[in-house]
């Protein structure tokens, strides 16, 4: 009986090591769109809010979450943003090391470095905001996916932008989009959770 009991123990042990080393334990991602094959990035040349140089070099070494917007956006520039800023609150010490926030001005004729450097830290420190000349902008945008265009209005003018959340890889590749709710809403708690699964994997 002892022997038994000992064999019956030993079987449990065995169990659980193999479920743990040899199952996979990866979470389902909940709200990403991965894209079937990485896309390298073409070169380019953008400035920062520090009035500093951003080039495709500086997209290497870390994950990316890229939204395309303008300061002058009235809704939903400012909601995604704030999204943006609840999520890496969120993200653990270890995960932001190994991600970088980037919003791109889609509107450089009025956002220049040194309105960036005024909006970018309201939402949080650590973030990048981006702009450079509209031929820059296009090309850097349309390698992503993402389209904008000048809107004339009674007094001014306006932007319409792509609104998504795209990812890029550590390599400078274009890795995927997160999806929106049919509201057009950001799932905070979705996306913290997908992207510590996708740099952890």
């Amino acid at each position: 009986m002892k022997i038994l009991s000992i064999i019956l123990l030993s079987a449990i042990l065995i169990g659980g090591i193999v479920y743990k080393f040899f199952l996979p334990t990866e979470q389902p991602l909940v709200t990403t769109l991965v894209y079937p094959k990485a896309k390298l990035l073409p070169n380019f040349n953008l400035i920062d809010h520090n009035a500093k140089s951003f080039t495709h070099q500086q997209l290497k070494g870390k994950w990316s979450v890229v939204f395309f917007g303008f300061t002058y956006c009235p809704d939903v520039c400012p909601t995604t943003m704030a999204a943006l800023s609840q999520i890496a609150n969120k993200l653990p010490p270890e995960i932001m090391k190994q991600l970088q926030f980037v919003f791109v001005s889609v509107d450089p004729e009025r956002d220049t470095p040194e309105r960036l450097a005024q909006y970018i830290p309201f939402y949080h420190a650590d973030f990048i905001a981006l702009t450079g000349d509209d031929k820059q902008l296009q090309e850097f945008s349309l390698s992503l996916g993402a389209v904008y265009m000048k809107v004339p209005t009674d007094e001014s003018y306006t932007m319409s932008h792509s609104s998504r959340l795209f990812i890029i890889d550590p390599k400078g590749q274009r890795y995927g989009i997160f999806s929106k709710s049919d509201s057009g809403a950001i799932n905070i708690v979705s996306i913290t959770q997908d992207l510590e699964t996708i740099i952890n994997q």
